[in-house]
């Protein structure tokens, strides 16, 4: 799985340098092959930053890691690919230092996901993390933009990757709608794990196998493409000149350009523009940076504030309780009229909603909570036993920790 996601950003990220090149004209002297080959280099930071942002629990360990492997990064350029121009080592660095960055965001959402400590929410993924069919259209626009600016190599680049793109987000597909289907009610448990994936994988096979029958004669058909070059559809356009219009004549030789602003102020030389309006123009940008000081020191605190480790040495999760912010809360929402709902009646209602979730027929009167779990499905789910027990301490009066 971990390698599918690696394949899914490097194939979207490979891109941007052929673009690049495209649209200003340029051509890699090693050649179309070669350059697919270096276009490759960005699945290092790529794989490191993931592995990074998932086993180091503070940022200043993080924050080094990503310079660490940016730093490799164009040593290895330097070392390798020292004649491929400016452009490449620039997109290169770029595309690692913005894959820091999107890891990074990854993990603050994570960290606020976890403190918020809800069994039911649903997790905080990342886009470049989860493979899928429909980022297909990119490759489309890869590839159309590839044949109106007259590139081969963008549309080679972008035919080769969607092709790819297509078996690697339809097997990450399969692996995470199996494994769905699996944990969705536990009584598929009497279903052998072994035959239900091979039964899938055979389906899901021969579905590819058919998909790729099917881009054969693209395969073969590549060198027929005919490109354009949208640069070039205005080149036999004939400029018409501007012909201004003439001036009204009222006897002599009439005004024109300027001679009309000083006849409207009786001859008298035009006024300068009053001050106050330069003024005012150099208040406003001191009060729009003094704004965007502000925000970005406050952004920056909340950051440092969510990455701090969530767990301990032991790998046990570290809760901070805030009584002071929850009495607040608490008081705000008496002050608008809401009814706050007690923990006893949230916990209730968790329980009901998650039997309701799983089981379809209406359970009976006489049903003990064990029955109920065990009729949906959830008896042996590792979730559903810490819910049961607050559901009984909720039931029989009980406290948590008593």
């Amino acid at each position: 799985m971990k390698l599918l996601t690696y394949l899914h950003a490097t194939l979207i990220a490979m891109l941007v340098l052929p673009l690049l090149y495209a649209i200003a004209e340029l051509q890699d002297a090693d050649g179309e092959g070669m350059l697919y080959l270096k276009c490759l280099l960005i699945f290092i930071p790529i794989m490191v930053t993931e592995i990074a942002v998932r086993r180091l629990k503070n940022l200043g360990a993080y924050l080094f890691s990503c310079i660490a492997v940016t730093l490799a990064l164009w040593g290895v350029i330097r070392l390798f690919f020292g004649g491929s121009g400016v452009l490449y080592s620039i997109v290169i660095i770029a595309e690692s230092l913005f894959a820091g960055l999107i890891r990074f965001r990854e993990r603050l959402r994570l960290a606020r996901q976890q403190r918020e400590d809800d069994l039911y929410a649903a997790p905080a993924i990342s886009l470049i993390n989860q493979p899928s069919l429909g980022f297909l259209w990119y490759f489309a626009v890869m590839y159309l933009i590839g044949i109106i600016f007259y590139s081969k190599t963008l549309c080679d680049i972008a035919f080769w990757n969607g092709a790819i793109y297509f078996f690697v987000a339809l097997a990450y597909t399969y692996i995470t709608e199996t494994n769905h289907y699996l944990g969705l009610n536990k009584r598929t448990k009497s279903i052998p794990r072994k035959r239900l994936y091979t039964i899938s994988a055979a389906m899901a096979g021969l579905f590819a196998l058919l998909v790729l029958i099917a881009m054969l004669p693209s395969f073969f058909l590549a060198g027929q493409r005919r490109y354009t070059d949208i640069r070039t559809w205005s080149d036999n356009m004939q400029y018409v000149e501007y012909q201004p219009m003439a001036a009204p004549q009222t006897g002599g030789d009439g005004y024109a350009g300027d001679d009309w602003v000083m006849m409207l102020h009786e001859g008298e030389p035009i006024p300068e523009p009053s001050k106050f309006w330069t003024y005012l123009g150099w208040i406003s940008i001191a009060g729009f940076v003094m704004f965007m000081a502000h925000w970005a020191v406050k952004m920056f605190r909340q950051v440092f504030l969510e990455f701090r480790d969530s767990f301990d040495e032991n790998g046990d999760k570290v809760e901070e309780l805030d009584d002071e912010s929850l009495q607040k809360e608490e008081r705000l929402a008496l002050r608008r009229g809401v009814k706050a709902d007690s923990e006893a009646e949230r916990i209730r209602r968790i329980y009901r909603r998650t039997i309701r979730k799983h089981r379809k027929e209406i359970p009976a009167p006489y049903e003990s909570p064990s029955e109920l779990e065990k009729n949906a499905g959830l008896f042996e789910d590792e979730d559903m036993k810490r819910l049961h027990v607050k559901y009984e301490n909720v039931r029989y009066g009980q406290r948590e920790g008593c």
